[in-house]
């Protein structure tokens, strides 16, 4: 394949992805169809298939183009911090929580999620979408508290992206607490930053207490 013809594909790759996740949040997972993905882009089913062969394959690209739009800003947000890793996390969170309050995460990820209780392939590939999430997080609770074990360290990052995406209904675009999103910013990173710095749990002492 020659480089125009291969720049052309990628254009048309990317247009029907773009049309998909706009269709998602507009509709909702129960209008998601081949047939109304390429209505969107004005082709027809079969060329559309021609990119991807079946919705499980388009949704497993667009949650990969999604994750990946999230992880090159993790890294800038890392680079512009600086190497203190307590700021790399306070920049991190800032752009996550403060990006719940947008339209397109509103209403993408929980769609997402509806679809995920249905199709046992998006359940997956949604998994490794926050897996790759995670680890970002994980990495920067190690650089604070390079003491931490591997395994909390795992548990830390699972808590800290869970709590977060729990906030979507609550200050999402047009959510009732949306405009408390400065104050939830300034908990999140208080509460997150304390917790790794104290390391490892006392789950030993209170079984010994419950034993007793």
């Amino acid at each position: 394949m020659n480089a125009g013809k291969y720049e052309k594909g990628q254009k048309a790759a990317i247009k029907i992805l773009d049309a998909a996740e706009d269709l998602l949040i507009d509709e909702g997972y129960q209008s998601l169809s081949i047939r109304r993905i390429a209505s969107r882009c004005g082709i027809t089913p079969g060329n559309l298939q021609y990119y991807f062969p079946s919705k499980g394959i388009l949704l497993e690209a667009l949650l990969n183009k999604i994750i990946q739009g999230y992880l090159e800003e993790f890294e800038r947000l890392r680079q512009d911090a600086g190497i203190d890793p307590v700021m790399q996390l306070k920049a991190v969170l800032t752009h996550v929580i403060t990006d719940l309050n947008n339209k397109r995460t509103t209403h993408f990820f929980p769609e997402v999620w509806a679809l995920s209780n249905h199709e046992s392939s998006i359940t997956n590939s949604l998994d490794e979408m926050y897996g790759a999430y995670r680890d970002v997080i994980k990495e920067i609770v190690i650089k604070i508290n390079p003491l931490i074990s591997e395994e909390r360290a795992t548990d830390l990052a699972l808590f800290i992206t869970a709590s977060l995406e729990g906030h979507t209904i609550f200050i999402g675009h047009g959510k009732p607490w949306c405009k408390k999103t400065p104050s939830i910013i300034e908990m999140a990173i208080e509460s997150f930053t304390d917790l790794i710095k104290k390391g490892e749990p006392v789950a030993d002492k209170f079984q010994q207490v419950v034993g007793d």
